[in-house]
């Protein structure tokens, strides 16, 4: 423990000052083995550990020592299946504070490896435990030792352990709930991270929250997109006030309340690259801290001209019964080729594009290659 993590708390002179500073750690996982400390110091004990214990298979896990006890956690997990403080499950049930001679006498405890191999080598006998938080195959305690020569924990001992072990299970519980929450948010963001297509989770303003790797190299080159500051913003000025405006609009909606209809744009490229096609979707609001109140976010994935699409597994294709051929046309209109290049990727004539083309737009009632375009982004689950 550095100087400097020693200086971010102040000596605890008082119950409410550790309090304060038990909950102060439930955000900064660091802080424990200097709260540890004082909490020890307050309990007069030489050591105090923080972590969960299974009883099936004796093992110990997530374990934190107060400060000077470096050693301490990892030789304990080598006796923790031959502790017999842990013989009996049941004795540790939530909110209950216990003593080592609660479990098993001294003279007893004196007789076993657990005592000769780990207890004595460090001059321990006397342990209090309290029972954080159960769970079905262990439980989350706090346990504080003293020495061989020092008294028992007394009944003191214990109701101090006890008033304080509902703000370390409370702070723990908060701590674990954040964890989680940030734990499955990297998680979803990571599946992002692994789509080849550009993704950009942004706030109602157009300030980027994560993006991938591919979103990063399409700003980088400006494809439809670039960074103006802090926001995302259209490539094109022609296109700027359209995408804001349709990013302020998803982001408001809630997908949990009623299904949100993305917002389809195309966006111009430099010549001679063809457009690519913007789908915003909402994500639904997210608290932020830093304003206390909950903000839209909405996810922005583009589509380009170089991106893949499957015309024999499209929905679009199937829901409008696009011929083989015409869902060929219509998935290379999607990609933005030219009719010119349609012709010739499917050795047919313009002549026989056009026509297909023609034959699309009345079964999907569209009058425009754009608005075909949007209507298959909006119809296929198979895109961004």
């Amino acid at each position: 423990m550095t100087k400097t993590d020693d200086e971010r708390l102040p000596p605890v002179a008082s119950m409410d000052a550790l309090v304060r500073a038990i909950h102060a750690a439930s955000g900064r996982d660091g802080e424990w083995p200097l709260v540890l400390e004082r909490l020890g110091d307050r309990l007069g004990a030489r050591i105090v550990t923080l972590g969960h214990h299974e009883f099936a298979s004796g093992s110990d896990s997530s374990v934190v020592v107060s400060s000077g006890g470096a050693d301490f956690a990892q030789d304990m997990t080598a006796y923790a299946a031959r502790n017999p403080w842990f013989l009996s499950s049941g004795d540790y049930v939530a909110g209950r504070v216990l003593t080592g001679d609660e479990l098993i006498g001294n003279g007893e405890l004196r007789r076993t490896d657990f005592y000769r191999g780990f207890l004595r080598p460090r001059g321990l006998l006397h342990l209090l435990c309290g029972v954080v938080a159960q769970r079905p195959h262990g439980a989350h305690l706090l346990s504080a030792y003293r020495a061989e020569d020092e008294p028992p924990f007394d009944a003191d001992a214990k109701a101090e352990l006890a008033r304080l072990l509902d703000h370390v299970t409370l702070a723990l519980e908060n701590a674990w709930r954040w964890r989680e929450a940030d734990d499955l948010a990297h998680a979803l963001l990571a599946l992002t991270d692994q789509d080849a297509h550009a993704a950009i989770l942004v706030t109602a303003d157009g300030e980027p929250v994560h993006r991938n790797p591919a979103a990063e190299r399409l700003l980088e080159q400006r494809i439809g997109l670039r960074l103006e500051g802090s926001r995302l913003v259209a490539a094109s000025p022609a296109d700027r006030r359209l995408l804001a405006d349709t990013i302020a609009r998803v982001a408001q909606m809630d997908p949990a309340q009623a299904p949100a209809a993305p917002g389809v744009l195309t966006l111009a490229c430099t010549p001679p690259m063809p457009p690519v096609v913007a789908v915003v979707r909402a994500a639904g609001p997210v608290y932020a801290r830093q304003t206390g109140v909950r903000r839209g976010l909405a996810m922005v994935a583009v589509r380009g001209g170089h991106a893949a699409h499957d015309p024999a597994t499209c929905a679009f294709a199937r829901q409008y019964e696009l011929t083989a051929a015409q869902a060929k046309v219509s998935a290379l209109v999607f990609a933005g080729q030219p009719l010119s290049t349609i012709a010739h990727s499917l050795s047919l004539s313009e002549n026989t594009v056009r026509s297909h083309l023609r034959q699309i737009f009345q079964k999907t009632d569209t009058h425009g290659q754009m608005e075909l375009v949007h209507l298959h982004a909006r119809v296929c689950p198979t895109l961004p």
